[in-house]
C-alpha cells in the first residue's frame, strides 16, 4: 500500500513551509525548519511528509530540500501544482478513481475505499469522519473535488 497523505495538515501550513525554504536558497535543516516556523519537530513532521508525497521536499538524514517543482511554487500556481500532485496521492487517486465521470454519494465513497483497503482509523466512523476532512481540507480546497453538503455527493473537478 502506497503512503496516505497525512492527517492534520493544512494547505496554509505547506506552502509556509514552502516559502521558509525558499528563503534560505530551498535548503535547510530539520531543527532551523522548526525554529522558524515557530513548531516543534514532531508537529512538522506531518508537514514534512505532506511536502514530500506532493513531491515538493526532499528529505536527507535531516536536511530538507526543495525539488525543482517545490521551488518552483508561487502564490498564484500553488493550487494548480497542488492539484497536480496531489492526484497522484492516495486516498485522492484511488477517490478519483471511485469517483469516475459522475457523483457519488459519502457512503459509497468511502464503503469502496474501505474496501480497497485505504483505512485511516479502525473505527468505521472515525475513519469516515476523517477522510471527510481530508477530502474537504485538501480536495475541495485543492480543487480536484466538489462536495454538496445538502446532498452528500462528491463529484471531480476538472483542472481547466
Amino acid at each position: 500500500m502506497e503512503d496516505l497523505f497525512p492527517l492534520g495538515t493544512g494547505i496554509g501550513r505547506v506552502r509556509g513551509i514552502i516559502n521558509i525554504m525558499k528563503q534560505h536558497k530551498g535548503h535547510i535543516g530539520m531543527s532551523e525548519l522548526a525554529e522558524e516556523a515557530e513548531e516543534h519537530v514532531d508537529d512538522l513532521l506531518p508537514l514534512i511528509e505532506a511536502c514530500k508525497l506532493l513531491g515538493l521536499v526532499l528529505i536527507d538524514d535531516s536536511e530538507l530540500r526543495l525539488t525543482e517543482a517545490g521551488s518552483k511554487v508561487t502564490f498564484s500556481n500553488f493550487s494548480k501544482i497542488i492539484h497536480e500532485k496531489l492526484s497522484k496521492v492516495e486516498p485522492f487517486k484511488s477517490a478519483l478513481k471511485v469517483m469516475g465521470d459522475g457523483e457519488i454519494s459519502t457512503k459509497e465513497l468511502f464503503e469502496t475505499l474501505r474496501d480497497r483497503g485505504i483505512i485511516l482509523h479502525g473505527d468505521e466512523a472515525t475513519n469516515d469522519m476523517l477522510l471527510k476532512n481530508l477530502f474537504i481540507r485538501w480536495g475541495v480546497r485543492g480543487k480536484l473535488m466538489s462536495y454538496d453538503p445538502d446532498t452528500d455527493y462528491w463529484k471531480k473537478l476538472r483542472q481547466g
